[in-house]
């Protein structure tokens, strides 16, 4: 008779709980590799979610490669951070610049100011006659300013266009194009616009003509010339508009008791009748400067034109001021004692060469107007150095005249900004005005309180304690964080329905009466 070969119980059991065992040791297995990742994700080593396996697996053996070279790291290292490269600066920026001293500057002439002292600071041949080229757009605009509104919108004429140069420097504007006084200073100045200065000319002579029985008691009558090249002056009725202008702009000179200069134009254009000194340029600026609104536009670095009739939309143009000291004022050095640049005006022909009127604020709080003339056209180049050279050594002079501080900050925290009002720097920064305007509460300098001379320094600091916040490892890898979590369910998975198998084979063991199980 044929007996079943029936397996022995205690083999049954032991080979189930093997099986048991191996699925315990693979669900560990199995959790371990899980979280050995959890260490590469916080550091940032694992690929982003959206490529596939294998570009991950190449891209992260070139970028290894690519880091280890750049950043000299291990070669032997199996994984690296693409982030962890060295980013430190290693110097790379604005290099310090040596200025020349004043026996290095060439020029015809020049003439520096203390205009609240009334002392000549430095000078150089500052009564030889130059020609002005665009510094000449010092006394239009301050025409402008005693004859027009801003907001009066002015028709540009074809006579006005006709009369610009070929290859001359523009704001851009167009016969017919109805524009505000307004964008006409800004498009003077800032550009050294010659079309602007051709509309405000002829827009001035108007006014003049319509109001000149009102013009100030002060103004002279005009008077013949004393040099015998210089045609007399004739009578403004007979005049173009922009020959009228230039008949107002010389009795303006007369009124300032300017007797070495003579203008034919509103632009600087190059002519033989057209020219001043340094010294009376530097008096024009002065007189300029009475009106706040000059000031403003001398000031600002950059400008965006309104939409009008010939443009459709704000912004249509935007002009940088040709005066580069005005957004690097740092050229000047930080030892010299200048607070500020305030502003100014440049000017360059050929015959002319090329030259810079400005004012600078000095730490003592003196103002002082500068003034470089003929710097020869093929040094143009050299235009900034060389006034930064000159303005450097009239305020090494104010400061040791009168060495009392009275401005906080230097050049850089007071440079100027283009914003409308309101919407300026919020930033602690000194409060400097100009004198001679009609605000005498604003032009007494203050003594620095110590709250001024504290801030600055917590506000420089802030940014180093700021510390960017982090993202959450979610954020930076959701998938690989989603599998991280459904292989963690699994593992746990695993283990309960393990551990009721246990239970159950224990239970079966209890009622066959085994109570140990040897291997």
């Amino acid at each position: 008779m044929m007996h079943r070969n029936k397996t022995h119980p205690y083999r049954d059991i032991r080979s189930r709980f093997s099986r048991r065992f191996s699925v315990i040791l693979s669900a560990i297995l199995v959790a371990v590799i899980a979280f050995s990742y959890l260490p590469a994700l916080s550091s940032g080593l694992i690929a982003s979610d959206d490529t596939s396996a294998s570009d991950n697996e190449t891209s992260a053996s070139d970028t290894s490669d690519t880091a280890q070279v750049v950043a000299g790291q291990d070669s032997t290292a199996t994984t690296t951070d693409p982030y962890s490269v060295d980013g430190s600066s290693k110097g790379v920026g604005q290099q310090v610049l040596e200025l020349p001293s004043l026996d290095q500057v060439q020029c015809a002439s020049y003439y520096c100011y203390d205009r609240t002292t009334g002392e000549v600071l430095i000078s150089k041949e500052e009564n030889k006659k130059i020609y002005p080229a665009s510094m000449t757009k010092i006394m239009t605009l301050a025409l402008a300013m005693e004859y027009l509104e801003p907001d009066e919108v002015i028709t540009v004429s074809k006579t006005a266009m006709d009369a610009t140069t070929p290859n001359s420097t523009m704001m851009g504007l167009v016969a017919g194009e109805q524009i505000e006084a307004n964008e006409l200073y800004f498009g003077l100045m800032l550009p050294s616009g010659n079309d602007a200065a051709n509309v405000l000319a002829e827009e001035i002579a108007k006014h003049y003509n319509a109001s000149k029985g009102a013009l100030p008691t002060t103004t002279p009558k005009p008077t013949p010339p004393t040099d015998p090249n210089t045609p007399l002056t004739e009578d403004p009725n007979t005049f173009s508009l922009i020959g009228q202008f230039a008949y107002i702009a010389n009795m303006k000179i007369q009124a300032l008791g300017l007797t070495n200069s003579h203008f034919v134009n509103p632009n600087g254009l190059q002519n033989e009748n057209h020219y001043t000194t340094a010294k009376e340029l530097a008096m024009m600026f002065d007189y300029a400067l009475n009106f706040e609104d000059f000031c403003r536009v001398i000031s600002t670095p950059t400008h965006f034109f309104k939409a009008d009739n010939k443009h459709s939309f704000d912004g249509w143009k935007v002009v940088k001021n040709t005066n580069n000291l005005l957004t690097d004022p740092w050229i000047i050095g930080e030892d010299c004692h200048c607070a500020q640049v305030f502003g100014g005006k440049t000017g360059t022909t050929k015959a002319a060469g090329t030259g810079m009127t400005l004012l600078t604020i000095n730490e003592n709080g003196h103002e002082i107007i500068t003034t470089v003339c003929g710097i020869p056209y093929d040094l143009a180049d050299h235009q900034t150095v060389y006034v930064a050279a000159v303005v450097r050594q009239a305020n090494i002079v104010c400061w040791e005249n009168d060495p009392v501080h009275q401005v906080d900050g230097n050049v850089v925290d007071n440079r100027g900004y283009n914003a409308p009002d309101g919407q300026g720097p919020s930033g602690e920064r000194s409060s400097i005005t100009v004198s001679g305007q009609d605000h005498p509460e604003d032009t007494e300098p203050s003594a620095p309180s110590e709250t001024a001379l504290t801030e600055p320094a917590a506000t420089s600091s802030a940014p180093i304690e700021q510390k960017e916040e982090k993202k959450s490892l979610f954020e930076e890898h959701p998938v690989m964080v989603i599998i991280l979590v459904v292989l963690a369910v699994i593992v746990v998975t695993v283990l309960v329905i393990t551990c009721i198998s246990i239970s159950k084979t224990r239970r079966r063991r209890r009622k066959m009466g085994i109570r140990k199980i040897n291997f």
